[in-house]
């Protein structure tokens, strides 16, 4: 059988520390929690107050009616009035610890009847017999220690307290305890009770017994040499206490080999803590003789100094009369710990344990055979210790822990995720493991394996990367991987089960891909390298709880999404809005995302493309309908005519003289008038004038639309015979088109409108829309009816086209109008 060795580091159950004052912090430790809680709360609530360590009464404490917690603590009090407190009559919280309190007056608390918490300890009470506590009926706790007090003699006024369940008394200075001293506590139902004594050089036995009711008993003793009066004590132990504390005791210096426990084998106690002893081997041999043949059930060893080397003589008790099931040991410290010697006659101990804890304790070797004797072992926590995978588990040992469930390994030195995963598979019954602050890293080998019973792993701060994903055993419920180095995470389908994960402060760069139907309840992800999220895919999942704040969000439009699944989901987002805030771009840095705002043009790009193609299709259609309906290809195919046929004209020829007076253009059927009486008057006049018509002066082999540029450009003038048969014609269209473009190329007016018989607007077709503004324009003239008449319209005709011909040969800059009176 392989021996339980306590060496240089010890195997099991040697722990090093350090000595700690932990009673001074029990002591405190309610003291410190209501200054703390009042410091918070006091703006808060009215009902407290705080005005610990503000010098009062030197200083002013605002003190209402309505206060329910008053602290006084740390102050200059040094007499307690009866009109201190008499106005708070709501009072439930008194603390005056730490003041100079050396009297209470009759009546002190005589209109604080709710009064169910007070705290006097580290005054200057010398006599406790006279405190009037006699209104104090519903007074639950009371901690008069640590005053100046010699005797511990409760008057009659504290059998008053018929609520009173805890009781802390006591100080360096009390050396006695009669039996007449705590008579008054008698048929108070006291639940728990703290004595502290200073050197103690009586005690009577029976005094306990005033203690009827009491289940806790704190005891920090100090007996000197005379070790028989802590024995007396634990035979008076109550017969109702099942918890007993031994605090703060030298037990080497005072009673070096003398059995001092073997009292506890008779009494009652369930619990059991030993803090801050000295003890060595005669005395733990006594102790652990006593404990096993005890009702002890659950043992507390906390910053114990032993002066041993495992010389332990314990009598063999058979396993099934041990009751003892739950040991936790922690800061032990032992200069000779690498003396010690083989404890293997020591396993009965841990035959029956439920739950084993072994805190701090250099612990790098555990035997196989003690692993396979604790048949009965739930939960083992061996934090901060020296483990590796194969002195925790040796390769050849099969079946360690058989019914262990929880096993908690922080602060070891595992490293091999593969190795570890294969010695926990041995405990058939692990459900859930914690192995924190380890050196865990998954490299390429063999496949993991585990339990099929494990449902919770929590690797927390180690060296894991994505890959784990991969390793873990699709039993899994809950996955804790904070603070390692993943950068993505898998698809998770394999993990169905996964109802908690947990990846707080890891390198992850985008949001998880959860599949639909995953039973993921909650999920933690902030502190990690998330910049960009799009929250779509989340909405279908049935999250409770979601935690992704403190991530360097790029806050561009997809970052609304956040904000609309905030709104619309049933999930609990943890630290919303404030930890959520923007990184990128600069404008939005520091912002919380919730304040966010964004143009529609910005955020709903597909949106405004769609309204921009759908406006330029309708705008295309609306530009063709009015095409179709003002002729606008007609224009367009005439400009490319007059501008290609522009480009084949000499302009030497045309540039510098004007050949032709008018150029007439006219309608076939107008062709008769035009032949019989203008060409006949215009060109038989004196001076005759040079007409241009394209019966006869358009040049055989050109392009009808090159002739009628080439005459027009020649012409000094464009006479247009208006009529019925000219707004139908194509080319007297034509002809008017490229005339006008004409007037804009040489910057002057040269058209004359001639109206040969009335033409109504309407019977204008849409493509003469030119002509339409020229007949709303500019001054026509009109062939009259009347031969008077008609005699003065050939003079004016005339007139315009000899006016300074001759002399505009070059250049023509002055626009004609021509004004024909109304009546002639």
């Amino acid at each position: 059988m392989e021996k339980l060795l306590l060496g240089s580091r010890i195997y099991f159950t040697d722990i090093t520390a350090k000595m700690t004052c932990r009673g001074a912090v029990a002591i405190l430790m309610s003291t410190l929690f209501m200054t703390v809680f009042c410091a918070n709360q006091k703006r808060v609530d009215t009902s407290l107050v705080n005005c610990s360590g503000i010098e009062y009464p030197f200083s002013r404490c605002n003190l209402k009616p309505n206060v329910e917690i008053l602290d006084l603590s740390h102050n200059n009090i040094t007499i307690i009035q009866q009109q201190s407190f008499q106005n708070l009559i709501k009072l439930k919280e008194l603390f005056l610890q730490f003041n100079h309190i050396t009297v209470l007056e009759p009546g002190s608390f005589a209109k604080n009847s709710e009064l169910r918490y007070l705290d006097l300890s580290n005054n200057f009470l010398r006599d406790i017999s006279g405190l009037p506590f006699n209104r104090l009926q519903s007074l639950t706790h009371l901690d008069i220690t640590n005053n100046m007090f010699d005797t511990a003699d409760f008057g009659a006024e504290i059998n008053k307290l018929q609520k009173l369940h805890s009781l802390r008394f006591g100080n360096t200075r009390l050396s006695s305890l009669k039996s007449s001293s705590l008579s008054a506590l008698r048929g108070i139902p006291l639940k728990e009770v703290y004595l502290i004594t200073g050197l103690l050089q009586a005690y009577e036995p029976g005094t306990l017994n005033a203690l009827q009711n009491v289940e806790k008993l704190s005891l920090d003793l100090q007996f000197g040499q005379k070790a028989e009066l802590l024995i007396n004590i634990f035979k008076d132990i109550p017969a109702t206490t099942t918890t007993l504390e031994i605090l703060n005791s030298d037990l080497i210096k005072n009673a070096k080999n003398i059995n001092l426990f073997f009292p506890l084998k008779k009494s009652n106690i369930l619990t059991l803590v030993v803090q801050n002893i000295t003890i060595d081997d005669a005395l733990t041999t006594h102790f652990f003789n006593s404990v096993l043949g005890s009702k002890i059930e659950e043992l507390f060893l906390n910053t114990i100094k032993m002066d041993g080397i495992g010389n332990w003589k314990i009598i063999p008790v058979p396993s099934d009369q041990i009751n003892l099931r739950k040991l936790h040991i922690s800061n032990v410290d032992n200069p000779n710990f690498y003396h010690f010697y083989s404890l293997e006659y020591f396993l009965a101990i841990f035959a029956k344990l439920t739950e084993l804890m072994i805190l701090d304790g250099n612990l790098f070797y555990v035997p196989c055979q003690v692993s396979k004797k604790m048949i009965y072992l739930t939960y083992l926590d061996i934090t901060t210790n020296l483990l590796q995978e194969f002195s925790f588990i040796p390769e050849k040992c099969n079946a360690p822990f058989p019914n262990l469930k929880t096993l908690i390994v922080d602060r070891n030195q595992f490293s091999k995720l593969h190795k570890f995963s294969t010695l926990l598979s041995k405990m058939k019954n692990l459900s859930s493991i914690r192995a924190c602050h380890n050196d865990l890293r998954l490299q390429k080998g063999p496949a993991c394996t585990w339990p099929q019973t494990m449902t919770h792993i929590n690797f927390s701060h180690n060296n894991l990367e994505s890959n784990v994903f991969g390793c873990l055993p699709v039993s899994l419920e809950s996955l804790d991987l904070s603070y390692n180095l993943i950068t993505t995470v898998p698809n998770l389908k394999r993990l169905r089960n996964l109802r908690e994960m947990f990846l707080t402060a890891n390198i992850i760069v985008s949001f998880p891909e959860i599949p639909v139907g995953n039973s993921l309840k909650i999920l933690h992800i902030d502190h990690n390298k998330i910049k960009n999220l799009n929250m779509h895919s989340s909405q279908a999942l049935d999250l409770v709880e979601l935690k992704f704040s403190n991530n360097p969000f790029e806050c561009f439009c997809e970052i609304q999404t956040v904000f609309n699944y905030v709104q619309q989901a049933q999930t609990a987002i943890l630290e919303w809005p404030n930890q959520y805030q923007c990184d990128r771009p600069q404008k939005f840095k520091g912002q919380a995302i919730q304040f966010l705002k964004f143009s529609p043009i910005e955020c709903k790009i597909p949106l405004f493309v769609g309204v921009l193609l759908a406006c330029v299709v309708i705008l295309v259609i609306v530009c063709i309908m009015l095409c179709i309906k003002y002729n606008v290809t007609w224009y367009i195919r005439t400009l490319w005519l007059w501008l290609k046929a522009k480009r084949g004209v000499d302009v030497s020829l045309v540039e510098n003289k004007f050949e032709y007076n008018a150029f007439i253009s006219y309608s076939e059927y107008d062709s008769s008038w035009v032949k019989n009486k203008l060409l006949v008057q215009l060109e038989n006049s004196d001076p005759p004038c040079r007409i241009c018509i394209h019966e006869r002066d358009f040049k055989p082999g050109k392009s009808i639309i090159n002739n009628i540029i080439d005459c027009i450009s020649k012409s000094y003038k464009t006479i247009f015979i208006l009529s019925k048969h000219f707004v139908q014609s194509e080319w007297c269209h034509y002809e008017l088109f490229f005339a006008h473009q004409q007037v804009f190329d040489d910057k002057k007016d040269s058209l004359i409108l001639l109206l040969l018989e009335p033409i109504p607007k309407n019977s204008i077709p849409d493509r003469f829309c030119k002509l339409r503004k020229l007949m709303n324009r500019n001054t026509y003239l009109e062939w009259p009816q009347n031969e008077f008449q008609q005699s003065f319209f050939w003079k004016r005709l005339k007139a315009v086209l000899n006016l300074d011909f001759h002399s505009c040969s070059s250049q023509v800059t002055q626009q004609e109008i021509i004004q024909i009176p109304d009546q002639i």
